[in-house]
């Protein structure tokens, strides 16, 4: 093999590695109720969550609902959020909304100081989720700075995929208002080249999409991902911030071109999905999947069967990739 040979192969070989984002900023928000026991008000609770938090290592700051950054020198902010009710099969049990916010942080590593144990925290005081709450992640996208481009990659894969993701998730939340489904129009960006067509392509998008994209506007771009309904557990929340992580970062390394259509809620989609992203080993896509990007990609398996039970394609059992599959995972 000449040099310039063994150079163009290892090459392929770098572009064919799927590897866990450690470094992409990111922001998380879980929304939940905790019950209100004795006498006080909504913000005595809040304030009381802040308080244990910031005793435990978490610096946290209680405030009413902001947009505003977190203080400096705090990691958490605890606030109300008006669309957060609370649901009890008894009377007499009040519940008071909450919704935890984390600051900015750099990279996964930062998460997994902070999110973990503060979850844990607001389980054992008896936080729970319902159809109302959410839990949104904020992806931050610097690429479209300098590569506009890489935006359309990100909606033509979340649009190719999008009926997957909701399958991944309650079906309350497609069917809510707080994380609406995107309109299926495959190619709404070709041939957008800058942030100004890109932005008159979504003049009428809205906030509460499961596909957020207005802060993608902002000085420092980033979208957010509204899909996920409320959860304190800590294995969910890690999982899909890094399917999340790994959509954004395949749409960028790759370009994704619109599909003529988006894939359904089926368990060969589902397969599909998991070998384009890189959750899973193919040779003609992904040669390498990270260990990590691999526990991912059976998480999300295993979970689309639970929430899928009832679906045909389920009642198969899964073969392996043939090379009829090979040929047909979209390697965008």
């Amino acid at each position: 093999m000449s040099c310039e040979s063994k150079q163009t192969h290892r090459k392929e070989q770098v572009m064919l590695a799927s590897k866990l984002n450690r470094n992409r900023r990111i922001g998380t928000e879980f929304e939940f109720v905790l019950p209100q026991i004795g006498s006080g008000t909504g913000d005595d609770v809040r304030r009381t969550l802040a308080q244990i938090l910031t005793s435990n290592g978490l610096p946290t700051v209680a405030r009413g609902y902001s947009h505003r950054p977190i203080p400096a020198g705090m990691d958490l902010a605890v606030e109300y959020d008006s669309s957060v009710r609370g649901e009890s099969r008894y009377s007499g049990i009040r519940w008071e909304s909450v919704e935890l916010k984390t600051r900015i942080l750099q990279g996964i590593d930062d998460w997994e100081r902070i999110v973990p144990k503060a979850l844990n925290i607001c389980r054992y005081l008896g936080g729970r989720v319902n159809v109302s709450t959410g839990h949104h992640v904020h992806i931050s996208m610097p690429e479209i700075n300098e590569r506009p481009t890489a935006f359309r990659s990100l909606y033509n894969t979340i649009h190719r995929f999008e009926p997957l993701i909701y399958g991944l998730v309650a079906s309350s939340r497609s069917a809510g208002r707080y994380a609406t489904p995107m309109l299926d129009r495959p190619g709404l960006l070709n041939g957008c080249k800058s942030m100004e067509a890109i932005g008159d392509s979504f003049r009428r998008h809205p906030r509460t999409s499961g596909f957020n994209v207005i802060p993608m506007f902002n000085s420092d771009p980033r979208w957010e991902s509204r899909y996920h309904g409320g959860t304190l557990d800590v294995d969910k929340a890690r999982h899909w911030l890094r399917f999340m992580l790994r959509i954004t970062d395949h749409a960028c390394q790759r370009t994704c071109k619109a599909a003529k259509s988006q894939h359904p809620n089926s368990r060969d989609s589902l397969d599909k999905m998991l070998v384009t992203l890189g959750l899973k080993v193919n040779s003609r896509v992904y040669a390498k999947v990270s260990p990590e990007l691999r526990e991912t990609g059976a998480f999300l398996l295993n979970r689309w069967k639970s929430l899928n039970a009832d679906l045909p394609q389920t009642m198969i059992k899964a073969q392996e990739a043939s090379v009829e599959s090979n040929q047909l995972a979209m390697a965008c």
